[in-house]
């Protein structure tokens, strides 16, 4: 800026038509003549009004320094202007206080000319003043207060500049509202302004901001839209157009920026607006979150198409999904995935294909990524055993069945184990089938469906005496189980070996029978039915939300509304991002629910872990203590592991009386360790009730009895 005034002078342009050269580009040069102000040659916009809190309006001018100059004409020793003003200002680069500084002296000395060149060195300047200048610059305004004492106190005829008493008072007012606006005293922040209206001009807009923003937590929306409105019918500058949009953005609502948006100069805003369709859109996936408006939908929708923005593509088709719209949802997944291929647009994408039953397609998508994360991994896993379960069964690839069984081992997924049963049973391997069924009921105990499929299996390869030992062990908990092979049950349906169903229930619409309910410990099932009672039912729960898209309470409720759709795997971590949240309440709910679903799971340790994650009441603490060790007795007596079945007993015996069916464990796990009386008292007890199950033990318990004692 300089340079650029030195070269004016050299080329013969005087300092006021420099002015008047540089006026269109925002500098107020408030010409005077001799009789007066004469108008601008660049009329700058009036200030904004600030509102008292009392409700007075207040127009706001910028005050003329010549007209609220008292004092008379400030000279230097030889009688002429002091121009050490004038001259700093040129030094500055300051073309606007240099303007007004040069018709202030103009005012006072009519026959008075400015220097051709203000950067001569010829000037010796007071020092003092520009220490005050200095002082000013640099923002110590008490600073340059007590210079200008300093000063009088040296010269008494010494009176300081309107400009430079403005710019003063200016700083101190515009440091009072930024502190008071830091401090969040949003009252003290309209009170400054309106009292120091000189601060909200288009060169201070940091300042109409911040009023903006104390109108509007003050509960005066409509003001701090005023505030913004201003700005953008008469502010120029393109970055603080922009950057006013997006403070409005953050602190009004959708209704209040439509006539912000519509003072838009040549599309300078398409930005914002697809944020705000970008938001929207996120909005509608939270809980109980707004439909968007079609046409931020489309916006969002057609940008991201020509961008290829691949989050914005995953946005959207997780929108589409949870309209049940999976075939627009898998074109955005395609498209994201084509565009930046990641685990995250393939997951998108297999949950889309599993609900356009297509598991096989969303196996492959799935299938390079399955190891990335645990959430990916899942949804791999549900795609794998609908690919095995299709109806009617096709058979799968070695390459894609390598895949799965490999899978299945390291996860320990009991339930995709016990679909590969099913599928090798489908295929005339009843060995293979048997093999599979065991192995899921040793990762998942309580598996019914394995249980069941090892009887099929073992009938199947004739094994009589295992189908009748799965009958003893699992008919009290079964029906289908208790009834399997019996004359009366031929023409049932439930004798029929089942066809499962495919295992990603929660990825599709269907409806989900609740097996677990036929096998689960009436403990577990009484908790879980008084745990998720009055949160809402299934259906609005039916298609996948990453836990992490939800809020802490959005995702407790969805938790419940998985568990009641018998989900508690995808459950889990739906709770385990509730436990994020601060109210305690919550996260003691979210304890509790993740320690039932790893119950459910036949996840024991896992459960125990998970209930000490927050405090629980003494009775959930009960219930949950009850419910998991029901659990390790059962496990454990299921693995063979009698002695440790007894102990879990005997510690759940604290909590709670044995029911028959426990009493009945307890007493075939006597009998196992040839601790034939005890066995028999138990299950002479027990049969004496009617319970079924027992009857048979007594009968072997006697036997065996006699057997001991003969010898």
């Amino acid at each position: 800026m300089k340079r650029f005034a030195l070269t004016l002078c050299l080329i013969g342009i005087s300092l006021p038509a420099m002015a008047q050269a540089i006026a269109p580009f925002g500098v107020d040069p408030m010409t005077v003549s001799e009789t007066g102000p004469a108008p601008s040659a660049s009329p700058q916009p009036a200030p904004f009004a600030a509102e008292m809190p009392v409700q007075t309006e207040i127009g706001i001018t910028l005050p003329d320094p010549i007209l609220t100059a008292q004092a008379p004409p400030q000279t230097s020793a030889s009688g002429a202007p002091d121009e050490t003003a004038l001259r700093y200002f040129a030094q500055q680069g300051d073309t606007v206080r240099l303007q007004r500084e040069i018709e202030r002296l103009r005012a006072l000395y009519p026959n008075w000319q400015p220097p051709a060149d203000p950067l001569t060195t010829d000037f010796v300047p007071d020092q003092s003043i520009v220490r005050i200048w200095d002082l000013v610059t640099a923002g110590d305004y008490a600073g340059a207060r007590a210079a200008i004492a300093e000063k009088k106190a040296a010269d008494p005829g010494f009176v300081p500049t309107a400009d430079l008493t403005e710019t003063i008072e200016r700083g101190e007012a515009g440091t009072r509202l930024r502190a008071a606006s830091d401090a969040s005293q949003f009252d003290e922040v309209v009170s400054i302004a309106a009292n120091a209206p000189q601060l909200l001009t288009c060169s201070s807009v940091d300042n109409l901001w911040r009023l903006a923003e104390a109108f509007i937590k003050t509960g005066a929306q409509q003001r701090g839209s005023d505030a913004y409105s201003y700005i953008l019918t008469n502010c120029t500058d393109p970055g603080e157009r922009f950057a006013t949009m997006q403070k409005a953005i953050d602190l009004l609502d959708r209704t209040a920026l439509t006539p912000l948006l519509a003072l838009e100069k040549d599309g300078e805003f398409s930005p914002l607006r697809l944020d705000l369709a970008r938001r929207a859109v996120a909005a509608a996936l939270d809980e109980g979150g707004a439909a968007p408006a079609t046409d931020d939908v489309d916006l969002l929708a057609k940008a991201a198409m020509a961008d290829k923005n691949a989050e914005d593509l995953r946005l959207l088709g997780y929108f589409e999904l949870d309209r049940n719209r999976p075939t627009e949802a898998r074109r955005f997944f395609e498209a994201a995935n084509s565009a930046v291929p990641s685990a995250e647009s393939a997951q998108g994408l297999g949950v889309a294909l599993v609900q356009l039953n297509d598991p096989a397609a969303a196996e492959a998508a799935l299938a390079e990524y399955r190891d990335d994360n645990e959430d990916i991994a899942k949804v791999y896993r549900d795609a794998a055993a609908a690919t095995l379960a299709r109806e009617p069964r096709l058979a799968v690839s070695e390459t894609i069945l390598g895949r799965i069984v490999e899978t299945t081992i390291a996860t320990r997924d009991a339930g995709l184990a016990q679909e590969l049963g099913w599928y090798a049973y489908a295929f005339n391997q009843p060995q293979t089938a048997l093999e599979w069924f065991q192995t899921a009921l040793g990762w998942q105990a309580d598996l019914e469906p394995a249980a069941y499929g090892l009887m099929v299996s073992a009938n199947a390869l004739g094994d009589t005496a295992r189908v009748e030992e799965i009958r003893r062990t699992w008919g009290g908990r079964s029906v289908r189980i208790a009834q399997f092979g019996n004359l009366t049950s031929l023409t049932s349906p439930s004798s029929v070996v089942p066809l499962p169903k495919p295992r990603p229930a929660h990825l599709t619409q269907v409806q989900t029978v609740r097996v677990a309910q036929q096998q689960a410990p009436r403990q577990v099932q009484q908790a879980e039915a008084s745990s998720s009672g009055g949160r809402g039912g299934g259906g609005g729960c039916q298609t996948f939300r990453p836990p992490n898209s939800l809020s802490p309470g959005g995702a407790l409720s969805h938790a419940w509304c998985l568990m009641d759709l018998n989900r508690p795997a995808q459950a889990v971590d739906h709770f385990g991002r509730a436990l994020d949240s601060a109210n305690e309440a919550t996260r003691s709910d979210a304890a509790y629910g993740r320690a039932l679903a790893f119950i459910r799971l036949g996840l024991p340790d896992e459960a125990a872990v998970a209930a000490a994650a927050a405090p629980l009441s003494d009775k959930r603490v009960v219930e949950l203590q009850t419910a998991i060790l029901t659990l390790k007795a059962t496990s454990a007596y299921n693995i063979g592991e009698y002695q440790l079945a007894l102990a879990m007993l005997d510690a759940r015996a604290q909590y709670a009386a044995e029911r028959n069916d426990l009493l009945t464990l307890r007493a075939w796990s006597y009998y196992h360790l040839r601790r034939y009386a005890e066995a028999e008292r138990i299950f002479e007890a027990v049969a004496a009730t009617g319970y079924g199950d027992a009857v048979s033990g007594l009968d072997a318990a006697r036997a065996s009895l006699r057997s001991a004692q003969s010898q």
